[in-house]
């Protein structure tokens, strides 16, 4: 249970000594797969000068030059995006973008409750052009498989950009131009960024082609860094790998975000508990995208978008307290919702069923949220299914998975049974005939079977990263080259240290969580285990244990302190 012992791995040591750095730090980095001595320095210092240029992306050029052709024929751009956190971040980044190059914008996101997911005909036809190419129409987050939509859009005198990032399928709509890093062919290296960071490389794109052609001083363009701080929210909101250039695009964010100037940041931070301290990706994970998110599961997404544009303070706080208001009403929601569907899924995964799928009438807006949960909980796919809205034969469903199954190959193997679907690896919308769930429920179960040769396995035992020595966590070198391995989530999962037999002190409970200290190399460390009270008895039994926490940084009235979060207590043979 708690691994990694004190045998010293001479590939790590000899890191160390290359880079000046503790060796427990070049232990972590090897689990990484990274070893040598210029892959480390770019994994700890990742700079904006390594993103690689936005034309390597298939159909760059094309978008580009069909948003310059707007601009200088003072063209309208209607940029329209989906109602998630990535979809509204990225609506918010272009439409920034365009309205400080001066470009005539309208934004639009739908209302999940009565529109439903992707393109909207009567938007587009809200706002055709008088002439032909007068308009720009430009999906963010949305639109890969919206060939009907595509095709109305350009009858009614649009030019068509796509700009998305879930799977595309076998045949693209006809746009004009199609940015998706998954798409065949598109030598892009990054195949899994958000739809935010899409738009974000349209945006440097053209940026650059601008300065390039002389329309505008490099001086006077836009600062994209300032819109890195919503990259940084729709790329952690959507679980993408924070590795290689979503790293660089989410630590580069995260500093703006710190430096607090964007209203937004200001005030949903001061909504959040955020006010003190540097904010995480944890903290945009379980904190602020949350806030962000609910608007759009209720049917209000224009409420987060209107937050993340607000151009001063006041109107920054007032949205950011309804976003508060509508998050704790998506929460109760969640509350009354969530043991009914607990107790189905106990009865499947009791079944041995590999896919759990589920139908209810739930609030169309958090069954997302509930996917979630239930994969945390069962370690399996899942779909979540309830009635249209609109069409009462009609069922949409929100699926979740494990790293061992990619949903979207899945589906598609069940796709005989869908009105339609699309997605990605972990996550998925799909929509059916009530009259195919059961075939569809057998259809999934088998496909997760064949994709896996036999049942989803659950995850490890947890076990410890690193045998962290007391000299190492008394050491202030050690937790400034600790923080650099930052930011943690999808692909680079946060440490878990074992510390052997601390000299645990001043135990307690509060509520369900353990409260303890911890002396170490004579520094006195605060400790929490959350929903772990009845751990505390271990720590006065005589007992030898082994600790395994995290170390998380604190800030409280300006003074800044590390503390043990435990996530399990190890008696020992």
């Amino acid at each position: 249970m708690a691994g990694n012992c004190m045998k010293e791995n001479p590939l790590s040591r000899q890191l160390a000594q290359e880079l000046n750095i503790p060796y427990g730090i070049a232990v972590l980095l090897g689990q990484r797969g990274i070893t040598g001595r210029e892959q480390a320095a770019a994994f700890l210092y990742p700079q904006l000068a390594d993103l690689p240029s936005p034309f390597q992306m298939k159909d760059m050029d094309r978008a580009v030059d069909l948003v310059l052709e707007t601009y200088k024929d003072q063209g309208l751009i209607l940029v329209h995006g989906d109602y998630d956190v990535d979809g509204i971040s990225s609506t918010a980044l272009l439409f920034l973008f365009f309205t400080e190059l001066g470009i005539s914008t309208i934004s639009f996101q739908p209302n999940r409750l009565t529109q439903g997911y992707g393109l909207q005909k009567d938007i587009i036809e809200q706002y055709s052009p008088a002439a032909p190419g007068a308009a720009l129409l430009i999906t963010v987050d949305c639109g890969i498989s919206s060939h009907d939509e595509i095709r109305f859009a350009r009858e009614r005198g649009y030019k068509t950009i796509i700009t998305d990032h879930h799977e595309p399928p076998d045949t693209l709509p006809d746009a004009d131009a199609v940015l998706n890093p998954r798409r065949q062919g598109c030598l892009f290296p990054c195949k899994q960024l958000a739809g935010v960071g899409v738009a974000f490389f349209l945006a440097m794109g053209i940026r650059s082609r601008m300065v390039a052609q002389g329309l505008m001083k490099r001086e006077e363009a836009p600062n994209l860094k300032q819109l890195l701080s919503l990259v940084a929210l729709g790329t952690v909101a959507d679980v993408m790998p924070l590795t290689g250039i979503n790293r660089i695009l989410v630590k580069a964010g995260l500093e703006s975000i710190n430096e607090r100037t964007a209203p937004w940041v200001r005030a949903l931070c001061e909504r959040a508990g955020l006010r003190e301290g540097a904010v995480t990706a944890e903290d945009i994970s379980y904190r602020l995208a949350p806030r962000i998110n609910a608007p759009g599961r209720l049917g209000e997404p224009e409420s987060a978008f209107e937050l993340l544009t607000s151009p001063d303070m006041v109107r920054a706080a007032e949205m950011a307290g309804l976003l508060e208001t509508i998050n704790l009403e998506r929460r109760r929601l969640e509350v009354d919702t969530i043991e009914q569907v607990l107790l189905e899924c106990t009865r499947q995964d009791e079944n041995g069923y590999r896919g759990l799928v589920v139908y209810g009438v739930y609030h169309p807006g958090i069954i997302g949220i509930l996917a979630s949960r239930i994969v945390d909980r069962f370690h399996k796919p899942v779909i979540i299914f309830t009635d249209d809205a609109v069409e009462p034969r009609i069922l949409k469903g929100s699926g979740r998975s494990v790293n061992q199954v990619n949903l979207y190959e899945t589906l598609k193997k069940c796709s005989a049974s869908l009105i339609q679907f699309g997605g990605h690896a972990m996550a998925a919308g799909l929509t059916l005939r009530k009259e195919e769930l059961p075939g569809f429920t057998e259809a999934f179960d088998c496909a997760i079977g064949d994709e896996n040769v036999g049942p989803v396995s659950l995850p490890e035992t947890l076990r410890s990263d690193y045998t962290i020595n007391p000299g190492e966590i008394a050491d202030s070198r050690f937790m400034h080259y600790y923080q650099l391995l930052e930011p943690f989530g999808q692909g680079n999962r946060e440490p878990v240290f074992m510390l052997a037999n601390p000299e645990v002190r001043e135990t307690g409970v509060i509520n369900s969580h353990l409260k303890y200290s911890v002396r170490v190399n004579g520094v006195t460390f605060r400790g929490i285990g959350f929903n772990m009270a009845d751990k505390a008895e271990m720590f006065h039994q005589g007992k030898q244990v082994h600790l395994l926490f995290k170390l998380k940084k604190n800030v409280y009235r300006g003074e800044e302190s590390v503390v043990f979060h435990a996530v399990d207590i190890v008696a020992t043979a």
